[in-house]
């Protein structure tokens, strides 16, 4: 046995298995190294066996530690993407759920019950749009049991996913500028000026400067000087036009610019777990192109690990 390899038990599981190899390789959290990927589940009554063929997923993925805080934790949450044998994406369907090649393994460490964000998620895909789908798994690393994890489906933009128009660089002008774009509230303290912006309404209000929102879809790296301008002034304008005199007017006050029913039910499931991070981190916005509605629409939800 190779010095980075455990001698696995051949334990049974009634939950699916993700099962890693790196070959030596040491996984870390700048970028993504290419390593063996297998995940295991015989179905509904069956158990699934660390020697079990992968009959779900047998091949390359590009894999690293992933998160903020967490990082610190001793049970590790990682981000994957499923590649073909030459590096290339490759987008499969993992455990039912929709092909992609983008995929976050959740290591419930700070959750103690390991179910909090599966059941916001849960009643999320109950009333908003799309929301994270997941699943429960147990992961050996080099053939050492680390616990179980979730399997989640990463924010992406895409049809099984986030489902606005691809922005493109050239899309600076008309319909196209107006969408789409995926943003959010987050921690801003150990990112560079150019991947966040810091909305300045004309009618303040309390705590109105403390919000920094950051470019998530496209990527700070990506997003080009008239679509940052555009996302801006149009953030600016919500915030007008919901802290003006006219806010309630029918047509011209805010309604015209937020879906309201996502903004309500994003409250609710924020309000019911009690999250401590509510509204502050990991929450998200989107908004697609005025041609198709254009209305800014609270979420996807994201990290209630701390909630409840």
């Amino acid at each position: 046995t190779p010095a980075w390899f455990k001698d696995p038990e051949d334990e049974k599981s009634h939950l699916p298995l993700v099962i890693i190899e790196t070959g030596g390789k040491v996984i870390g959290n700048s970028e993504k190294v290419d390593v063996h990927m297998k995940i295991v589940d015989n179905g509904p009554g069956n158990t699934n066996g660390f020697f079990d063929p992968g009959n779900v997923y047998d091949g390359h993925v590009g894999i690293e530690i992933r998160g903020q805080s967490s990082q610190m934790f001793p049970k590790k949450s990682y981000g994957f993407e499923t590649r073909d044998a030459q590096g290339g994406e490759n987008k499969v369907s993992l455990l039912g759920m929709p092909e992609h090649d983008d995929w976050v393994l959740y290591a419930p460490y700070s959750d103690k019950t390991m179910m909090r964000n599966d059941l916001s998620y849960y009643l999320g895909r109950r009333m908003l749009r799309w929301q994270p789908d997941a699943r429960y798994v147990e992961v050996y690393l080099n053939g050492d049991y680390i616990g179980v994890y979730q399997l989640i489906e990463r924010i992406k933009r895409g049809k099984d996913r986030v489902d606005i128009n691809k922005l493109e660089k050239d899309d600076t002008s008309g319909d196209a500028l107006t969408g789409g774009y995926i943003f959010k509230v987050d921690k801003v303290q150990d990112l560079s000026p150019y991947e966040y912006f810091t909305s300045v309404p004309t009618y303040g209000y309390r705590n109105a400067r403390n919000y920094q929102f950051t470019y998530y879809y496209p990527k700070s790296e990506d997003i080009v000087n008239a679509q940052k301008s555009y996302l801006s002034n149009f953030i600016t304008s919500f915030q007008n036009t919901l802290n003006g005199s006219g806010f309630k007017h029918p047509t011209n006050g805010y309604a015209k610019m937020i879906d309201i029913q996502s903004f309500i039910d994003f409250q609710i499931v924020n309000e019911l777990s009690n999250n401590i991070d509510g509204y502050r981190y990991s929450t998200y916005f989107y908004k697609e192109r005025d041609s198709k509605g254009g209305k800014l629409v609270a979420g996807p939800l994201w990290d209630f690990d701390l909630g409840y």
